[in-house]
């Protein structure tokens, strides 16, 4: 019955725009209080700026793409950038033949205020892709950063960026977390991102913005594919992370891109361009192909903006439960149980012979696969565990939606801190760890992780112990 109400909903236009507009005031008071949380928290906790000399200086350039873009946020995004603490930048600004004329007119002025802005006017239309692949071209940077023509940059946006390839000589794909800016100017909605998750990244694209990336592989790449227009910066992330190694991938964890929410704006929601869902999808099933690897691309039937990857499960797998216990080691379980997978738990699970989505156990990358366990203080524990606990406090009190639990459990991967309640893991690679391993979860996971396996969260398995 809900599911046939969902669908009512989603294929009715007219009634949803009602429901939005019914449930708007509702979600506007969220929005505002929201807000005054994050503006307090921001006071207490947000870091002040270095203060000392950098060592590496690059060039950074600065791709804005533009196509009608409103004077008044047009401005606001130059003057962003002008207010950087870190100088060696250039602003490259690629109109995308806008028909408005005065857009044209607005850009020329404002590059002769400043030599560093260097403005360029395609002839013909070749949609976002197009223009910041021509950006790319005219850069002069050693790195190449990517704004959208209506969002704003924090200050100290590039020198956060420019002081972590500084400590880390080889980051090539840098990316920082973010907040949503209303058509008020007023911040809501603050993303604390975790730090690089390749699992996560084929689940939603929570990179997003702010993403600086070095100019020589961006041109190895050829650029942002144009195939997938909607979903171009995604596409191009998923393809970069495939040929980097986890060292060359950096997070800035503070807030350093204002996304703007306007009607036309993807924040806003993918209602705004429903052509975004199609691209999203052919770039995931590329993704696989290009991974070669089984899985199938299914989209989450309750948040539409998130996918899920089902990898293949052989069929006639065995599983059995076994406790935790400190007087176990690994070589007990090892000689006294013969099936394929051993869920370790703290109470005996019902029904474990009802799992069927056991592709990600199977993963040759996976160790240990945390399926979601109904338990609000387990969810705070482990998530203070993962982040800091001023980020966590500020996590519970702006949440709205209960998808945040798992966003923030995938947070890092091979955490031994973590006291999980549940693990699956393959019987072949239990038998790869020392056989005196005592059968705890931090002990496992520690273990795994010093084989190279991860610990990974699921929140699609759900596990239901007995009382």
């Amino acid at each position: 019955m809900l599911q046939r109400l969902k669908n009512m909903i989603k294929h009715n236009r007219a009634l949803y725009s009602f429901l939005l507009l019914l449930i708007s005031p509702y979600r506007n008071y969220l929005d505002s209080r929201q807000r005054r949380l994050y503006e307090s928290w921001q006071c207490r906790y947000e870091d002040k700026p270095i203060n000392y000399k950098l060592r590496r200086q690059p060039l950074v350039s600065i791709i804005v793409p533009t196509y009608n873009t409103p004077t008044k946020y047009l401005r606001e995004m130059v003057q962003s950038v002008e207010s950087q603490s870190y100088d060696n930048w250039e602003l490259i600004i690629v109109d995308d033949a806008s028909p408005d004329t005065g857009l044209k007119q607005e850009i020329s002025a404002i590059a002769k205020t400043n030599a560093k802005i260097k403005p360029f006017f395609l002839k013909a239309n070749r949609h976002i892709a197009g223009a910041t692949n021509y950006g790319i071209h005219k850069a002069s940077g050693e790195y190449v950063a990517l704004l959208d023509h209506d969002d704003v940059l924090h200050p100290d946006a590039l020198l956060r960026i420019v002081e972590k390839i500084n400590n880390l000589p080889d980051v090539k794909f840098i990316y920082t977390d973010e907040i949503k800016l209303d058509e008020r100017g007023r911040q809501y909605q603050p993303f604390f991102k975790p730090d690089w998750n390749a699992d996560f990244l084929r689940s939603v694209n929570y990179i997003t913005h702010f993403a600086v990336i070095q100019r020589k592989l961006l041109l190895e790449l050829e650029g942002e594919d144009g195939n997938y227009n909607g979903a171009q910066d995604w596409e191009l992330f998923l393809r970069i992370t495939r040929i980097l190694q986890p060292q060359q991938i950096a997070h800035v964890s503070q807030i350093l891109y204002y996304w703007r929410v306007h009607k036309n704006s993807t924040a806003q929601g993918l209602d705004a361009k429903p052509y975004v869902i199609d691209a999203q999808e052919r770039a995931l099933n590329d993704d696989i192909k290009s991974r070669q690897v089984q899985a199938q691309v299914v989209r989450d039937s309750i948040y539409g903006a998130q996918w899920r990857l089902k990898y293949s499960t052989p069929q006639h797998l065995t599983i059995k439960n076994v406790l935790f216990s400190e007087s176990t080691t690994v070589g007990d379980v090892i000689r006294d149980e013969t099936a394929d997978i051993i869920v370790f738990s703290e109470t005996m699970i019902k029904d474990i012979d009802n799992y069927s989505d056991m592709g990600d156990v199977m993963r040759l990358d996976i160790g240990a696969v945390v399926p979601s366990v109904a338990d609000e203080n387990r969810v705070i524990e482990n998530l203070t565990s993962i982040l800091d606990k001023k980020i966590v406090e500020c996590i519970q009190t702006l949440s709205r939606r209960s998808f945040t639990k798992h966003i923030y459990l995938t947070a890092r991967y091979n955490l031994g801190a973590i006291d999980l309640p549940v693990l699956f893991i393959e019987r072949n690679k239990l038998a790869s760890i020392d056989g005196l391993t005592r059968i705890t979860s931090r002990l496992l996971t520690k273990a795994l992780c010093d084989k190279g396996l991860k610990t990974l969260y699921n929140p699609y398995m759900t596990a239901k112990e007995e009382q």
